[in-house]
């Protein structure tokens, strides 16, 4: 797996953009300021997500929402039982012990949105016609996760490209993180509509 500079800076771009307008909708949609980090776009093995993120053992509540249109993939929107909670509190406006249903009708709710606001913002950027489609959610370990939506999307190198950004509020970091998993030639399709 090898990328030139000029496509992984094209990727950040993208990444940048699409993440911009996800932590505005965030923001809207609880009423308080969320702040997204400068997007990571690397090349990964496993054991570094595991390092970096959270340990492959730590369990996460993940929603995955597939992309489709001109180009495929899957926005993983992975984060701690903490940050889920916060967040679900934030949406209900209520600091009550809220039931497992209403936590995931409200992640992936969340997700939704902030997805699709991804998505509209690339396709303002290069014209390329893409849409999210209905999220789904687990509460797994991390490398579980991880793994399988990888694979899932054929890409069994022990390396990996990872595509994510981080959001924070009043500079607390929400242990959350969007993950970007492009699909067989989903690169290859956004690099020509950038002229790369």
């Amino acid at each position: 797996m090898t990328y030139t500079a000029l496509e992984m800076d094209a990727l950040k771009e993208i990444v940048n953009i699409g993440g911009g307008h996800a932590a505005t909708s965030i923001s809207q949609l609880v009423e308080k300021r969320v702040d997204m980090h400068v997007p990571e776009v690397a090349i990964r093995t496993y054991n570094e997500l595991y390092q970096h993120l959270w340990q492959d053992d730590e369990e996460v509540y993940a929603v995955a929402c597939p992309i489709k249109g001109e180009i495929d993939g899957i926005f993983l929107f992975i984060m701690t039982k903490k940050a889920a909670d916060q967040m679900t509190c934030w949406l209900t406006g209520t600091d009550d012990a809220l039931a497992e249903e209403i936590k995931i009708s409200a992640m992936q709710e969340l997700t939704n949105i902030v997805s699709n606001s991804f998505l509209n913002a690339i396709t303002e950027f290069i014209g390329v016609n893409l849409y999210g489609v209905l999220p789904s959610t687990s509460l797994d370990y991390f490398g579980a996760i991880i793994s399988s939506i990888y694979l899932a999307f054929d890409q069994y190198d022990e390396q990996v490209l990872c595509i994510r950004n981080e959001f924070t509020y009043e500079d607390q970091e929400l242990d959350t993180s969007l993950f970007l998993v492009p699909g067989v030639g989903a690169l290859e399709t956004l690099f020509q509509s950038l002229g790369i």
